[in-house]
């Protein structure tokens, strides 16, 4: 990181602390390279890296405020990265046995398909090989520096600097990495780790993911905003887009809020559990953008977007508050045997966040129905 590059830091902080999404993006820009290098560092997998990243910037944005010193930003920022990546490995690890079956079918359908997408995939694979190859055969000091050396071209003096250690240090586990491995090799590791490096794409979707996303406990409950407030227009005319736009949003904040849950599930039955809750959550967003403006031209009743309204309501809860803790209950229990402390806190995070999710969701669904229904 270059002098203007710290003062840059400096200036954007405090913005984003404040809110300035801009702020935030420039920062994800300055700082994405160190945070994506150390997850892979960790992870070994490039497409599992981004997620770590992403993952990341989306906690760092949430906790951004309590941080009072640009200085440690740089600090925080790793630490943040190497405890995700290394809870996201150990989860990895477990799941690494189990090939589910809609897995087996990607997998068959990449080996007979002879297409240019099939030969990408391949080719992205094999790139995926040689950085798990290179990472494996080294210390773990060591693979920090290598990655951000190699994959970024960075100077040793730049490395050492993002990774807050010594020049020397960078100097003497690279020269380890070049009597461990030959020069080709590490060229190669070079080439296929730039290649999954982060650039414009990544910021953009991390800043989409801001926009998108609340916690995901909370998101379905917010899906009701999109939803109510489309019941103005449905009251006219029962046009297409009042039926598309609102499902599309509520779509876009199942889809996202069941990503992470995903991401960490344990085993294959919370997995499967958790994609037929996926399902469910979807087919509820749709049934009830369709039902606001055919159960208004069905009746022509005020009351028909009320019971529509209320309904789903009561479908979100039945979801969120009695399907899903089923779901998720084996891995919460796992989750608290191994560190109560950090469980305990993420359980209660949770918890606050389905309550502003849930609060938010059904203040301004109610809003928007009530525009719809008085102000046209």
């Amino acid at each position: 990181m270059t002098t203007g590059d710290a003062l840059a830091l400096g200036r954007d902080l405090p913005a984003a602390a404040r809110g300035d999404r801009d702020a935030f993006a420039r920062l994800v820009d300055g700082t994405r390279s160190v945070v994506s290098s150390i997850a892979l560092a960790i992870v070994r997998d490039p497409e599992l890296s981004r997620d770590v990243a992403q993952d990341v910037f989306l906690a760092a944005w949430r906790d951004l405020g309590q941080l009072r010193d640009p200085q440690s930003f740089l600090p925080w920022l790793r630490q943040t990265t190497r405890h995700r990546a290394y809870h996201v490995l150990r989860t990895e690890r477990r799941r690494a046995a189990r090939v589910t079956l809609d897995e087996s079918d990607t997998l068959l359908s990449t080996a007979v398909d002879a297409s240019q997408g099939a030969e990408t995939a391949m080719l992205a694979e094999e790139d995926a090989r040689v950085v798990r190859a290179v990472l494996d055969a080294l210390p773990d000091d060591t693979r920090e520096v290598v990655t951000l050396f190699y994959r970024e071209g960075r100077s040793s003096a730049q490395v050492a600097q993002l990774l807050g250690i010594s020049d020397a240090a960078v100097r003497k586990r690279l020269s380890r990495a070049r009597d461990t491995l030959r020069a080709s090799l590490l060229d190669r590791f070079g080439d296929a780790a730039r290649a999954t490096a982060p650039g414009a794409v990544f910021t953009s979707a991390v800043m989409t993911a801001l926009a998108v996303g609340a916690p995901s406990t909370a998101t379905a409950a917010a899906v009701s905003t999109s939803l109510a407030a489309n019941v103005g227009g449905s009251l006219g005319a029962a046009k297409l887009a009042t039926v598309l736009l609102p499902a599309a949003g509520g779509l876009a904040g199942v889809f996202f809020g069941t990503h992470q849950m995903k991401r960490q599930a344990r085993s294959a039955t919370e997995l499967i559990g958790l994609r037929r809750f996926e399902l469910a959550s979807a087919a509820l967003v749709v049934i009830a953008a369709c039902a606001f403006p055919i159960g208004l031209v069905l009746t022509r009743s005020r009351w028909a977007p009320v019971v529509t309204f209320a309904a789903f309501i009561g479908g979100l809860a039945a979801l969120h508050m009695l399907w899903l803790p089923r779901i998720v209950a084996a891995r919460h229990a796992l989750e608290f045997e191994e560190d109560p402390v950090a469980a305990a806190a993420a359980r209660a995070r949770e918890r606050r966040a389905a309550i502003l999710g849930w609060t938010a969701g059904i203040l301004c669904g109610t809003a928007g129905l009530l525009a719809g229904l008085f102000l046209r």
